[in-house]
């Protein structure tokens, strides 16, 4: 049922520490016991041996039993003839009646089986809680009197497959060829087909076909060896009928094809992949084909309280199907009870089993991961001119800038009497060219470490300067580290999470499309709680697929006293395919808006650019002089005199500029324009209705009330009130136009060009910068925070630096480099793009960006602890990370012996297939863990780096970080005799020391602070 044999093939996640844990599952199961045939089933007997009745001779009634059956054999009868017979019948019901074990053991394993069979699944435990109900399996759901409840399979289990998706599968062989399992068509369910019971998605060969009831291709061969040099393998992942198609059965197909033409045609550079691996049975290729198929099909959750879950579950069991009162006699009394005190012991021991694996993976799945690197896009305009020769002099940085922002094409220009020429592009980098283009954004991932400190020793108050952070990783991992520096900051959470249609990537586990999804969002929309600051909302986009448990889930999270809008925005226009289908064509989605529940909402005004309203149609020429002489004209007589052309004749004299021309008079008089409305006399001020009494009662005078503040003064005149049209122009870019306010119907953001918006393309589409634009007007102002954790191409990021908005973007996937880090590169250059021209944006900027650890990186740097308790059996270097695999373990998850030198600690980490070892950043990662916003980065010495700043909780703060190798208390005496310690609170520093007698209780031990902050406390 566990797959236990099957775990160190598969080599991931649950599997990866039941390979680890092996012996000991194997020997609490009696699989590994010499000694005993099955030590499980020996418990079992002893334990029912413990309750059998005293007055009943078994032995003698075995005995009589076995007569009767050597009789009956001796007679020629079968054992199935045999057990009809009434006096063998008799017999073992006699038996069972007082809980003999030999006759009982089968019932126990049966009912065990029957009991964890229920909830285990593939490397999940699915929470589902039945009762049998006249031979019906009936579900139970959690309900505490709530007057709507919404519930799904999954809703106690954390989804752990964020960062991934149905992408392609690449491993290098020892000979350095590549080969990747490229997936070409994975079919999915149309027109609301459900996947049935006896249906389930199942991975094959893909034999060519590309649309839906297309023949496959003759003689099509599905390895092909591509322009990358890459041996591609094609798979596709379709719905077929699990009798006959059991994934293992079709995995060995696969591979007995693929070795038929690797034979035949890739011989020569393949062949190892169909040999068998060194020291293993298994063909590498067989084991990259069963990994891939599992990994993509299994493992899916964790749960949240396993071991909780399953004893609450066990005694429902025990009470409604093997003690149901209806089925209890005095007769089979004792029996009955003795199965349910057994399965009860057993259970409760394999559920302890079982909870120490699932807990330990929780643990590490909810472990604060480490930062495995971390740089810096900054524009050379915040850069000191003293470093430009080092940039000068660095190749990658000169071919990133000729192939993101074309430099070659920069020109020389002769200079005027305003202005000096400029040198161009000569084939070189020179400080003048450097001079030039301050925009061009250097990436301090292409420098050294010398260059580095360099310059952020130049830089004050480092995070203050910078305006986004950019994380590479799986969204929830990032939410938790972030979490300590960015609790109550963030004004604005806006996500574009996938809608679940079944063609955007999201895997999810077969039968539980929804159950995954709603996992999903769930947790992280509750992580996300703890970033939200007062007033603030969250903005979700989604479709008509998953609108309703969307909307469900915020209700439930947030409160639906918080739900503000239900935004539909128009996504396309109708045209093409679209319009081929009958019924309504769909070319919407929606913005689902909350407030945060943290105090009272804020929301801003947000307005669209409109066209002229011809209803303000009336002007007053003399608007300047004293009200009492005003006159009164009509917009189009004075447009007309300004004009000089007759009233009548202006459309046919002004021709295509006329609605251009008039709307330019009308912007240029706003001031004089208005048209009269009437007042709601039950929403104004006493002083406003005696205002309006007299206006009506003498009507020829105009009466003029004055408002404190900000607000206009207003006119009336005959009661009416005058609205002038100024009250309706706002800046929009360098413009001022007229606007209206926006409503929650936007068919207006769509662009002609999105393709090309940030000058990067997104596979599956990327949301309009207006869209974005428009939420954040809607939200925040400018300086405010914004987060967005499935970030995808890095919309809200580009928007926040056009509108000046501080940024968090998190994003998983693969093409991180490429699409969401590129665009940051292309808007702090100064992409013309999106809304460039509504906020007049030019350029320049700071933005961090990070890569953290990941969950799959935590498995990978999993060790064994031998019995004795020492810390590992693998000689791990002193610089490299361990995790301790020790399940009882409630601390010391892991050696410290790494932190004597904390610039130079290494940890495996895996790059799409391949695990390599990389040195990662443990002084960022503090930073993050302590929740600190930094001002401050020195290196006064070789081996030693010192950062200061102040947490989020208001403490000044120093941590000293050395190689204590180099960098003895002596050297740090020194240093801390250098500056003024009495501001910080506390002094964080790493390794032995005695320098706490004259830091005045402010020194903090690195260590233990680190393992305290990384590790989940119970």
């Amino acid at each position: 049922m566990f797959m236990i044999d099957d775990a160190a093939e598969l080599d991931f996640g649950i599997y990866r520490i039941m390979a680890q844990k092996k012996a000991e599952i194997e020997t609490f199961f009696g699989l590994n016991d010499e000694s005993e045939e099955n030590a499980l089933c020996r418990k079992i007997e002893a334990l029912l041996a413990e309750q059998q009745d005293a007055s009943v001779n078994v032995a003698e009634i075995r005995k009589q039993m076995q007569d009767r059956i050597r009789m009956y054999q001796e007679d020629g009868e079968t054992m199935e003839q045999i057990n009809k017979k009434p006096a063998i019948i008799k017999l073992r019901q006699q038996l069972e009646e007082s809980g003999d074990p030999t006759v009982m053991l089968p019932y126990i394993l049966t009912a065990l089986n029957d009991f964890f069979s229920r909830y285990y699944d593939k490397g999940d435990f699915i929470s589902q809680r039945r009762y049998v109900n006249g031979g019906d399996a009936t579900y139970l759901v959690p309900y505490n009197g709530e007057e709507v409840k919404l519930h799904w399979a999954n809703a106690d289990q954390y989804y752990i497959k964020t960062s991934e998706a149905f992408k392609n599968y690449r491993f290098k062989l020892k000979n350095g060829k590549e080969v990747e399992f490229t997936l070409k068509n994975a079919v999915q369910l149309k027109n609301n087909e459900k996947e049935q019971k006896d249906w389930a998605r199942k991975f094959k060969l893909w034999d060519g076909v590309t649309e839906p009831g297309e023949e496959p291709a003759p003689d099509f061969v599905p390895v092909q060896i591509e322009e990358d040099g890459v041996l591609h393998i094609y798979f596709t992942y379709e719905l077929m009928k699990k009798k006959g198609n059991e994934q293992k059965t079709l995995n060995n197909a696969t591979f007995a094809t693929l070795a038929d033409i690797i034979l035949a045609k890739h011989k020569d550079d393949y062949l190892d992949l169909i040999t068998n691996m060194a020291g293993k049975d298994t063909e590498e290729l067989r084991r990259h084909i069963n990994r891939y198929t599992t990994k993509n099909s299994s493992d899916y959750f964790i749960h949240k309280n396993l071991g909780d879950f399953l004893r609450r579950e066990l005694d429902f069991y025990l009470k409604n199907e093997i003690m149901h009162v209806s089925d209890l006699d005095y007769n089979n009394l004792r029996r009955t009870l003795a199965e349910a005190k057994t399965i009860k012991a057993v259970g409760e021991d394999i559920i302890q089993m079982l909870a120490g694996l699932e807990d330990f993976q929780k643990k590490l799945w909810l472990k604060k991961k480490f930062v495995v690197q971390s740089d810096y896009c900054i524009t050379l305009d915040r850069v000191p001119e003293s470093l430009y020769e080092d940039i000068c002099a660095n190749e990658e940085q000169h071919e990133e800038w000729k192939r993101l922002f074309d430099i070659e094409s920069i020109k020389a220009t002769e200079g005027d009497m305003f202005s000096s020429g400029k040198q161009g592009y000569t084939g070189e980098l020179t400080v003048q060219f450097l001079k030039e283009n301050p925009h061009l954004v250097l990436d301090t991932a292409f420098f050294n470490n010398d260059f580095k400190h360099r310059l952020l020793e130049s830089m004050e108050d480092i995070d203050a300067q910078c305006d986004g952070l950019l994380v590479n990783s799986e969204n929830f991992q990032a939410l938790e580290l972030l979490q300590e520096k960015y609790q109550e900051q963030v004004k604005c959470v806006y996500i574009d999470p996938p809608y679940n249609t079944g063609g955007d990537d999201f895997l999810y586990k077969d039968a539980y499309q929804e159950s995954s999804w709603l996992s999903c969002i769930n947790d992280r929309l509750d992580l996300s709680k703890r970033y939200f600051k007062e007033g603030g909302s969250i903005a979700v986009s989604i479709d008509i697929k998953e609108l309703d448990k969307l909307i469900g889930l915020m209700d439930m999270q947030l409160g639906d006293e918080n739900r503000k809008a239900n935004i539909t925005v128009r996504r396309a226009s109708i045209t093409g395919a679209k319009v081929i289908n009958p019924g309504l064509v769909n070319i919407s989605e929606n913005v689902v808006m909350y407030s945060n529940g943290q105090g009272k909402w804020q929301p801003h005004d947000a307005y669209r650019e409109k066209g002229y309203d011809d209803r303000y149609n009336r002007m007053i020429p003399n608007i300047n002089e004293d009200m009492s002489k005003w006159t009164f004209s009509t917009v189009l007589e004075e447009f007309a005199k300004s004009k000089g052309i007759a009233k009548s004749k202006l459309k046919i004299t002004l021709g295509d500029t006329y609605e251009d021309e008039l709307l330019k008079f009308v912007i240029d008089n706003a001031g004089a324009i208005f048209q009269s409305a009437s007042l709601d006399l039950e929403s104004i001020g006493n002083e406003a209705v005696e205002l309006y009494k007299k206006s009506k009662n003498d009507p020829n005078t105009i009466y003029h009330g004055h408002r404190e503040g900000d607000l206009n003064d207003y006119y009336l005149i005959g009661g009416k009130l005058l609205l002038f049209y100024k009250d309706r122009l706002r800046r929009i870019g360098d413009k001022i136009v007229p606007v209206e306010k926006v409503s929650d119907i936007w068919d207006d953001v769509l662009p002609n060009d999105i393709h090309n918006e940030g000058g990067v393309v997104l596979k599956k589409g990327k949301k309009p910068e207006k869209l974005i634009d428009r939420i954040l007007d809607s939200t925040t102002k400018e300086g405010e925070l914004v987060m967005d954790y499935f970030a995808g191409s890095a919309t809200s990021g580009a928007v926040c630096l056009k509108s000046h908005r501080k940024f968090i973007n998190v994003e998983a996937n693969e093409y991180f480099d490429s699409i969401p880090l590129r665009r940051i590169k292309n808007t702090l250059f100064g992409d013309k793009s999106g809304v460039t021209d509504t906020h007049m944006w030019k350029g320049g900027g700071v933005v961090k960006y990070i890569r953290l650890e990941q969950y799959e990186d935590t498995l990978n740097n999993l060790y064994r602890t031998p019995m004795e308790g020492a810390w590992y059996e693998e000689e791990l270097g002193a610089d490299t990370i361990g995790y301790v695999m020790d399940m009882q373990s409630q601390q010391n998850w892991m050696h410290t012996d790494w932190m004597a030198n904390p610039f130079g600690v290494k940890m495996q980490i895996t790059h799409g297939n391949e695990k390599t070892e990389q040195t990662i950043d443990v002084v960022e990662t503090f930073n993050y863990l302590l929740g600190m916003n930094v001002e401050k980065m020195l290196w006064p010495a070789e081996g030693m780096q010192v950062v200061t700043g102040t947490t989020r909780r208001g403490k000044r703060t120093m941590i000293i970080w050395r190689n204590t190798a180099q960098v003895t208390d002596k050297e740090v005496k020194i240093f801390l005799s250098s500056v003024d310690c009495k501001p910080f609170k506390q002094i964080y520093i790493n390794g032995e020391t005695t320098l706490g007698t004259i830091l005045d209780g402010k020194l903090r031990q690195t260590e233990t602070e680190f393992e305290y902050r990384m590790f989940p406390n119970d």
